[in-house]
């Protein structure tokens, strides 16, 4: 259990923040990343608030996206927000609420009693949804143009991001992203599919093809399994070239390539142990 929350906190880096006299937060010079951790209004939620301060999370988010130059800073928040998810604003803060927090453990709990699947499923929901949301604030510092929906291209840019860590989180935080997908009580009739945001079950492909696209022989069980049907496994390798391809375009130049390669052998998971 202590181990899997040390893997929580460094894959929490990738958390943002926002302003407030209520708020401890912290500016990153060099990437631009301010992150805070917004106090709770709700008592309920401070455990959650407590555990993510104190094991510093979002502090090692700071360092794990240094790389990154931007023109602007980004606020990076998490937060009580009286829903799930609150949507992106321009130049706003990206936030994870702890409300989804909350549901990602409830969730977890609920569909098993495997303590570490259920460990592996509340690291990947949450990493998920804190690349996610830092995905739309760089969408809109660096005025990336989006072909479809900005949700979509969200969930593509985290899902490659997710994919660059070492084969053992990469495998830990995709397959729970993938889990917690799978397990969705998310309910879609008539009107409900025009919403923006993509149905869990297609979020689930779009990750697991991703993933399987990535790093074929650690995701091979997708296939093998019959968890990714071999139509959409086939037109997995182009779907992540295209995702490649627009993040060297559009990003790459706004990161310091030394400092990446000392970010990629940096041994995160000694953190883990």
């Amino acid at each position: 259990m202590q181990r899997k929350i040390h893997v929580l906190a460094f894959l929490l880096l990738a958390t943002m923040s926002l302003s407030s006299p209520a708020v401890a937060q912290q500016s990153n010079a060099q990437s631009g990343i301010k992150i805070v951790y917004e106090t709770p209004s709700n008592s309920k939620f401070t455990p959650i608030y407590e555990r993510l301060k104190q094991r510093k999370v979002l502090e090692e988010l700071q360092a794990f996206m240094a790389p990154l130059r931007l023109p602007r800073e980004i606020t990076v928040r998490v937060a009580q927000c009286g829903s799930e998810n609150i949507p992106y604003k321009p130049q706003g803060p990206a936030t994870v609420c702890y409300e989804l927090i909350e549901k990602i453990e409830r969730i977890a709990a609920s569909h098993t009693k495997d303590n570490d699947l259920a460990q592996r499923v509340i690291i990947g929901g949450f990493v998920q949804a804190l690349f996610h949301e830092t995905a739309l604030a760089v969408f809109d510092v660096l005025d990336v143009p989006i072909w479809g929906r900005k949700f979509d291209a969200a969930d593509r840019l985290a899902a490659m991001v997710m994919m660059q860590f070492g084969d053992d989180i990469a495998i830990t935080v995709m397959n729970g992203t993938q889990v917690l997908f799978a397990w969705s009580d998310q309910q879609w009739t008539g009107n409900t599919f025009a919403a923006e945001a993509s149905p869990d079950w297609q979020r689930y492909f779009n990750y697991a093809c991703i993933a399987f696209a990535a790093n074929q022989p650690q995701f091979a069980f997708l296939l093998t399994n019959k968890l990714l049907p071999i139509f959409r496994a086939q037109q997995c390798a182009n779907e992540y070239a295209q995702i490649r391809k627009a993040f060297d375009l559009r990003i790459m130049p706004h990161v310091d390539a030394d400092l990446l390669i000392k970010v990629r052998t940096t041994p995160w998971l000694q953190w883990a142990q």
